[in-house]
């Protein structure tokens, strides 16, 4: 029997490993409409972790993943195979039509990355009925068989009310004063299936500071009773709040989209009521308005600077004896609990005789239920220029303590501050500054003591450069080199501008540039581009020379422009005699061979001589 059984087992585990051969894929519609959501679900039959959504940068990402496990057992012939399944769902919504691509999600699985296959989507302009929406009539294959009247399926779902779904701002308090906190909790409460969120538009807290104290990844929901009746209730987020203004102020409205999953009846089909139909609607649920009444503070005297809570306050300093000149930093310290982003820098009156630097604010606070805890702290940098001990009284603090509704004053320790003249002085004590912070004691102008007020026989020791004899030079110099450039380079670009003319200058150096590659290819023994070299080099100098369009570029042309301008006639008929020497070569292969080199030379020759002739 125990063998049989340890047969058994190891049946079981071969082919239980066999079976979970790693599969991750993704699914999804093939097409939805604009700005319809949809769901793309991601399927893995092993636990993995670090899921991560490839390129959906052409949709919005409306939330998720909404996470689930299945298992299926089959016992096939006496052999057992079980498999797990883990899903894992993100809504999305299109923005713009068209075809569109998710890129595959990865994922890690005993230590190994897997990407999943992409999905493509069509976004069309009309909203896609849903393969749940389409099963509206429910058609049974066995009617015909049996002669019986295909029957009507009933598939008006439920209507879903206000009690049965709903989402509330829920607040611990709504009268209280102003920069008191408030805890506002936004939940939803629900009786039916609700299978997915789309979209929360949270609300402005326009009449608030708000801290964001939680918010929830997926809806984890719990129990609760409300007036009377028992819900499956969901914290979305939770914030702790501080009015700014007094008055009746409002927290608005937070809209949620929801996906909620109903049942369609099958009515007197079998197999409807066998294995029943579901549906998603979309339902928008909006929390009522919640109407806060803040008061106004009782009067406060001067030194209150908004500060509502409990707190401590100290006062630190670098040093206690200083030299004149010296940087002291003194550093005022707030801690406790409260509304600390309403807090003013408390007022401070320094002596005449300290250059004070504006101060440097730093937080460090945590934001929890019972409000914001932690420290704020100033530190001044403060340099005395006067010998003698300051004593410089009291920093008074004034809050609101929330939980007695009054008003308490804490203060710091005393502030007192020596400064000598130097290391070396020991009289800077004789003289003894008491001040009070609510009326500073300032020494008197006629107790100013001035570094010398006499004659200092101040004399110049340099000579102004305007007084310089080439003053004038430098500074007409730079003027009349500026004026000649000007005048150089407006007659260069008038000259640039005469297309014509240009050619004409530029006609001998263009040609010497074809020359030159012509004998590049003569060193080569590359007849056929040479002779193009050649003739280029020639009837280019002719008609930029002589001004010939290239359209009207003829043998007959050049000698008649070069006899209308008095050339020497044998010039005219040369270059016209060595085109067609070189054309006939060029197109002519086997025609009697002609030195190269002597052809060259001709071109260069009759170029150059046509150079010093037709000079502008």
């Amino acid at each position: 029997m125990k063998s049989i059984l340890l047969v058994f087992l190891i049946g079981f585990i071969s082919i239980w490993g066999f079976s979970q051969e790693l599969s991750f894929t993704a699914n999804g519609p093939a097409k939805v409409g604009l700005n319809q959501s949809f769901q793309v679900s991601y399927m893995v039959n092993a636990k993995g972790s670090n899921l991560t959504l490839g390129d959906y940068s052409d949709f919005k990402f409306v939330n998720g993943p909404s996470t689930s496990t299945s298992s299926n057992t089959q016992i096939i012939n006496g052999q057992v195979s079980t498999s797990v399944s883990y899903s894992y769902t993100y809504v999305f919504q299109p923005q713009n039509t068209g075809k569109f691509t998710i890129g595959g999600a990865t994922i890690t699985v005993n230590g190994k990355q897997y990407t999943s296959n992409s999905v493509t989507i069509e976004v069309q302009k009309d909203p896609v009925q849903t393969q749940n929406n389409r099963r509206n009539n429910t058609y049974d294959p066995f009617a015909d068989f049996y002669n019986q009247t295909q029957p009507q399926v009933n598939n008006t779902p439920k209507e879903i009310t206000n009690e049965d779904l709903f989402v509330r701002v829920v607040t611990d308090k709504t009268n209280l004063y102003k920069g008191e906190p408030i805890n506002a909790a936004i939940k939803i409460y629900t009786k039916v299936d609700l299978s997915g969120v789309n979209e929360i538009k949270f609300p402005s807290f326009d009449a608030f500071y708000a801290e964001e104290l939680e918010s929830a990844t997926r809806l984890n929901f719990t129990r609760e009773t409300y007036n009377g009746q028992t819900y499956n209730v969901a914290l979305i987020r939770r914030y702790i709040l501080y009015p700014r203004y007094s008055g009746n102020v409002t927290i608005e409205s937070c809209e949620v989209d929801c996906q909620v999953r109903q049942a369609v009846s099958g009515g007197n089909n079998f197999w409807a009521q066998f294995y029943g139909y579901y549906e998603t609607v979309q339902r928008k649920i909006k929390s009522p308005e919640v109407n806060i009444s803040v008061k106004n503070l009782p009067p406060a005297s001067d030194d209150f600077s908004g500060a509502i809570g409990t707190f401590n306050i100290k006062m630190t300093q670098s040093a206690d004896t200083v030299n004149i000149n010296d940087a002291v930093t003194f550093k005022l310290v707030l801690n406790g609990t409260g509304n600390f982003n309403m807090i003013e820098i408390p007022d401070i009156v320094w002596p005449k005789e300290f250059e004070v630097y504006e101060p440097v604010s730093s937080d460090n606070t945590n934001v929890s239920t019972a409000g914001v805890s932690g420290t704020k702290s100033w530190e001044f940098t403060v340099i005395p220029r006067y010998p003698g001990i300051f004593k410089l009284g009291k920093i008074n603090f004034q809050y609101f303590d929330s939980s007695t509704k009054q008003y308490k004053t804490i203060s710091t320790n005393d502030i007192t501050l020596a400064v000598r003249k130097d290391k070396n002085d020991t009289k800077f004590g004789d003289t003894d500054y008491v001040y009070s912070q609510k009326s500073i004691e300032y020494i008197g102008d006629e107790d100013i003591r001035f570094i010398k007020n006499n004659d200092l026989n101040l004399t110049k020791n340099y000579t102004p450069i305007i007084t310089d004899s080439f003053f004038s030079f430098y500074f007409i110099l730079p003027l009349t080199v500026f004026i000649l450039l000007v005048i150089f380079l407006r007659k260069k670009i008038k000259e640039n501008a005469d297309i014509a003319m240009m050619k004409v200058k530029h006609a001998g150096k263009v040609s010497r540039k074809r020359l030159k590659r012509a004998k590049k290819f003569m060193v080569q023994n590359n007849k056929t581009e040479f002779y193009k070299e050649i003739i280029s080099a020639l009837w280019g100098y002719a008609g930029d020379r002589l001004g010939i369009a290239v359209a009207d570029l003829t043998k007959d042309k050049v000698l008649n422009v070069m006899e209308a301008i008095k050339t020497d006639p044998t010039l005219a008929t040369k270059l016209v005699e060595i085109i067609d020497k070189c054309e006939y070569a060029h197109f002519a292969p086997n025609s009697k061979e002609t030195e190269l080199s002597y052809v060259y030379k001709e071109a260069a020759d009759i170029i150059e001589e046509l150079e010093q002739k037709l000079k502008v």
